[in-house]
């Protein structure tokens, strides 16, 4: 028993100085490794690009509004034109009565007899 716990402990410092050896040689290799890195950083906008960037943004809601607005106001006009011409239509309808009317009562309907 004495034999095989000898040969059981030999076996394990074998191990140990196998593992210590590997871990060694790792180590220098590690070292003899360049240890530059290569890092990517997206590029990151100056505040120049970010500016006109919001001014852009800015001034295509500003015209989309601008736009809206004149498609309505056009859409205003229109109905205020047809409510005139509605009104002039009206107009020439009642100048020509009171053409008529003034015709019909400048006009003698029955002439004063003569004596």
């Amino acid at each position: 028993m004495h034999k095989k716990r000898a040969i059981l402990f030999s076996i394990a410092n074998v191990a140990i100085l196998l593992a210590l050896f590997v871990g060694l040689i790792s180590t220098v290799r590690a070292a003899d490794r360049s240890r530059d890195y290569i890092v990517a950083v997206e590029p990151q906008k100056s505040d120049t690009v970010r500016m006109i960037e919001a001014y852009e943004r800015l001034s295509s809601q500003y015209l989309t509004l601008v736009q809206q607005n004149l498609v309505q106001m056009a859409a205003a006009d229109r109905d205020i034109l047809s409510k005139l011409t509605a009104i002039e239509n009206k107009l020439d309808d009642l100048s020509k009565r009171l053409t008529r009317l003034e015709a019909s009562s400048s006009a003698p309907r029955n002439p004063p007899p003569t004596p």
